[in-house]
């Protein structure tokens, strides 16, 4: 079978922030600086040439579009960009739907845009072959679950949560590592492992370019439908007109042939406004899987 292309899963909006072509505006405050976040694990698998290169395009962008020279930092995770936009000293961040739920509350964070999946939903899923007896999670022993190169993040947060759930040394990740989701799912089929864990974009690609195969896989477990990724502002930190400009660039990215390009490698569909469906994806996967007590806080 044909090798697929490994997709990572990094910061899909700061790609295609880079690529929207508009016209210049009046330069602002030259001492005025627009400070952009992102947390590090957007950014699993992907090298430091890649990360930098990727961040060019959306200085690029904020110039353009707001008259402001536009700096990025990568924070360790996502408290600390939360926490970073409610003290100020951040502008506009990017989050993981999910990390979104867990942060909604920040003061002075406001959506912006989100992003639109190729298969059109976020979902995690622990997938195994015909062959097995497995009829939950709890019969998978010890490090038996094989992890694609570049798992989605909401991926690895459902398998952490599942086995929040399950007796010690069961449903861990193993071998083989280091395979695009295609291979992971092929090693599924020939027994080399017992289950895999994938987006279900991954899995619906897989079923559709191999569709015998793919019918012979089971989805041992799920997570419940999840929010995409968005990308938020701190309210006050640009005037309306600006953030406006910003808005429509993203939500009209893929009309150039650029952005379709990046939006094609990204697994996106573009760009969308913030709805009630989307929220409401929010908070219901608030309630499935709850903001983890980490480092003494309760959240930001």
């Amino acid at each position: 079978m044909g090798r697929a292309c490994r997709v990572f899963s990094g910061p899909v909006a700061l790609v295609v922030l880079g690529v929207v072509s508009v016209p210049s505006v009046p330069a602002a405050d030259p001492n005025r600086e627009l400070r952009i976040g992102l947390p590090a694990p957007m950014f699993k698998d992907v090298p430091e040439a890649m990360v930098n290169a990727a961040a060019k395009p959306l200085q690029k962008m904020i110039q353009e579009k707001s008259g402001l020279t536009g700096r990025i930092k990568i924070f360790p995770d996502y408290l600390e960009l939360a926490n970073s936009i409610k003290t100020g000293k951040t502008d506009i961040g990017v989050f993981h739907g999910f990390e979104y739920a867990w942060v909604k509350d920040t003061p002075g964070l406001v959506p912006l845009v989100v992003t639109r999946p190729n298969c059109g939903k976020v979902q995690a899923c622990l997938v195994v072959g015909p062959n097995s007896k497995a009829k939950s999670a709890e019969d998978l022993k010890g490090a038996c679950v094989a992890v694609p190169q570049g798992c989605k993040a909401h991926c690895m947060m459902f398998l952490e949560r599942l086995r929040e759930r399950l007796p010690e040394g069961v449903c861990c990740p193993g071998k083989p590592q280091g395979l695009t989701p295609e291979e992971t799912l092929n090693a599924v089929l020939a027994d080399t492992c017992q289950a895999a864990l994938v987006d279900v974009a991954s899995l619906i690609a897989y079923q559709k370019q191999y569709p015998g195969l793919g019918q012979q896989l089971r989805v041992l477990e799920q997570s419940t439908e999840l929010p995409s990724a968005v990308v938020v502002y701190r309210r006050g930190a640009l005037d309306e007109a600006t953030i406006g400009r910003i808005r429509r660039g993203l939500l009209e990215c893929v009309s150039t042939p650029i952005g379709k390009t990046f939006a094609m490698f990204w697994q996106l569909n573009g760009f969308e406004d913030v709805t009630p469906a989307y929220l409401t994806l929010v908070n219901r996967c608030l309630e499935a899987y709850p903001a983890p007590l980490a480092k003494g806080n309760s959240g930001p």
